[in-house]
């Protein structure tokens, strides 16, 4: 299993997702991982938009410290930034720079996928962490977390499920 010291384990929320996809690991990491697909599945769901389009920063995007711009629908950007990358098992990366109210609330993300292979159907792990800055926002975003983000995590996950079995 990844474990990843540069993510925070005090002072943190976490939330995670998963779904079971039939289709093999390389297609699911594949597709998740792309930069270039991602606005296929990173989908619009309540009040988080969905991905626009990907700025390669420092790439490409497939070895630890290379970053990625995130345009969102809204105009919103935010940046990410490998931790670690075990090609078709997993990858782990921290966001930051978010142009919206996150940065009020929180300023710093990681992100960890893992992909395993279940009886000839990929199991995809989503686990999002996010640092509060005091005890005053930790309140708003366990909300914001529980009922709009691991709402817009799961609808991802959804629609790439849906993208991949569909192949």
């Amino acid at each position: 299993s990844m474990t990843d010291k540069t993510i925070p384990t005090k002072g943190i929320l976490k939330r995670s997702v998963n779904t079971t996809v039939k289709c093999s690991q390389e297609d699911a990491f594949a597709l998740i991982s792309s930069s270039d697909e991602l606005h296929l599945w990173l989908k619009k769901c309540g009040a988080v938009p969905g991905a626009k389009s990907v700025d390669i920063i420092k790439g490409p995007y497939d070895f630890i410290g290379a970053k990625r711009k995130i345009t969102f629908e809204s105009g919103d950007t935010a940046q990410e930034e490998l931790l670690s990358y075990n090609s078709s098992a997993n990858y782990s990366y921290t966001v930051t720079k978010f142009s919206n109210f996150l940065e009020k609330l929180s300023g710093h993300g990681y992100g960890q996928l893992w992909f395993d292979n279940e009886l000839g159907e990929t199991r995809i792990t989503w686990t999002y962490t996010f640092k509060y800055k005091n005890i005053f926002k930790r309140a708003a975003l366990s909300l914001f977390l529980t009922f709009v983000y691991k709402k817009f995590l799961n609808n991802s996950l959804k629609e790439a499920k849906r993208i991949l079995e569909k192949k």
